[in-house]
């Protein structure tokens, strides 16, 4: 029997009703076993085949070139992938990965501090950052930048602990050395930044040029001392 040309004969009556409803599941189900009941030798390595049903008979034939008559002949395409399924449910959570190494400990830094115990003290680079306090009556003097190159921007605070007028911090710039807002004498003349006389004060000196700094502090009551 050539495969090319042998029919396989099915009643319409049988299949279901007219050739028309050829497309029904159930129907394509029974062309299914007719085909595969030993009539045709198909290879499996198509996913799918093509079957002609005769429009006036129902008589079926399969098409290896996939083609029909399609005057004549309804096709049938068997073993055609149906659309995709819902979206199963999610599987369960994974095992937790390892814990991650653990980071380098921060740290803070602590504000160093100097004392000054003696009757005049000139700033060094080791300052830098610096609470300078003092409990006694120093000069404390402002060097050029040819000695002592300080970055501009560098800020040391100074603390007054004393309370009387043997206890006030003058803060006095060096040949060369500009301190803004520099307290002048009654004549006019510059004379070294103070505090006043009163105890737990604190300024801030700002270096903000080359030979320039910027001295904050409180309010000095003291201004005019010669």
């Amino acid at each position: 029997m050539s495969s090319k040309n042998s029919k396989v004969n099915a009643n319409p009556a049988n299949l279901g009703g007219s050739v028309k409803k050829f497309a029904l599941p159930a129907l394509v189900s029974a062309v299914v076993a007719l085909v595969a009941g030993g009539v045709y030798a198909v290879s499996a390595t198509p996913a799918n085949i093509t079957v002609c049903a005769a429009k006036s008979s129902g008589a079926m034939r399969y098409s290896p070139s996939g083609g029909c008559k399609n005057a004549k002949e309804t096709k049938l395409v068997l073993g055609q992938q149906g659309p995709a399924g819902a979206t199963g449910p999610a599987g369960p959570a994974g095992a937790t990965g390892p814990a991650g190494a653990t980071g380098v400990a921060g740290s803070m830094t602590t504000q160093s501090s100097f004392e000054i115990k003696t009757s005049s003290y000139t700033l060094a680079l080791t300052d830098a950052g610096k609470f300078i306090y003092s409990r006694s009556s120093p000069t404390l003097v402002v060097p050029n930048n040819s000695a002592v190159a300080f970055p501009i921007g560098t800020r040391i605070e100074v603390g007054q602990l004393g309370a009387t007028s043997a206890n006030i911090i003058y803060v006095t710039p060096n040949g060369g050395v500009t301190i803004n807002d520099q307290a002048l004498n009654s004549t006019g003349t510059a004379v070294s930044q103070t505090f006043d006389r009163g105890a737990f004060q604190l300024g801030l000196l700002v270096k903000v040029g080359t030979n320039e700094w910027l001295f904050l502090r409180s309010p000095d009551e003291n201004a005019s001392n010669t």
